[in-house]
């Protein structure tokens, strides 16, 4: 069974909202656009670097706006949840043999506290690095460290920048429309598959020879 590795912002934790609410908070101090709730529905069909333009934040200033609010959600990852029925593909992928992994830029700290708050402790690694425009890096970089045959790991994200490094890495990837960008959005990006629900996502992995090989 393969090795499935999972992004975790919008993937496995919900996070949305979360961010939105921390990104207005700062808007006017950093000098950028606040996020309207009706603005969310378009903003999930566009590319990081679009949202980014459309909110006002230069690339010079992204780095210190990126910080802020992850020191921010240091202080809400005690009140954050997973996505809904996520677990229960977790259990059964697990049951079936897959290794299960989470690749992230957020803090080790905040997901091991994520997963032991909601009862999630089923991952076998959890990998953490800093890469805003350069996931492909970190993935390339896991598959090293762990040594992960190459045409061994399954990619799960939610947002076209995780389909474009997944690719870019030369793996597989699988697209869920749970989390920042639409089902929609996803399609332009070309994943081996998108899936709506976590238990399709199981569905995906088990069922199609051309993954879980």
């Amino acid at each position: 069974m393969p090795t499935i590795v999972f992004d975790f912002d919008g993937t496995i934790a919900d996070t949305m909202s979360v961010v939105v609410k921390i990104a207005n908070k700062f808007a006017d101090h950093y000098g950028y656009r606040k996020i309207p709730l009706d603005d969310i529905p378009k903003l999930r069909e566009k590319k990081p670097s679009d949202v980014l333009k459309h909110l006002g934040i230069s690339i010079f200033k992204l780095p210190i706006v990126a910080r802020k609010i992850r020191f921010e959600m240091n202080k809400e990852i005690v009140r954050l949840h997973a996505t809904a029925e996520i677990r229960d593909t977790l259990v059964n992928l697990k049951k079936k043999g897959c290794v299960l992994g989470i690749l992230t830029t957020n803090s080790r700290e905040n997901v091991m506290e994520f997963l032991k708050n909601n009862d999630l402790q089923l991952f076998d690694f959890v990998y953490t690095g800093r890469a805003v425009y350069g996931k492909s890096r970190l993935l390339k970089k896991l598959m090293k460290e762990k040594t992960i045959p190459h045409d061994d790991p399954i990619y799960v994200g939610d947002e076209i920048r995780d389909v474009e490094a997944a690719k870019k890495a030369g793996i597989r990837v699988i697209g869920v429309s749970w989390g920042y960008n639409t089902k929609n959005a996803l399609q332009k990006a070309n994943p081996d598959h998108i899936v709506e629900k976590p238990k399709d996502l199981e569905q995906v992995i088990l069922d199609n020879s051309d993954l879980a090989r």
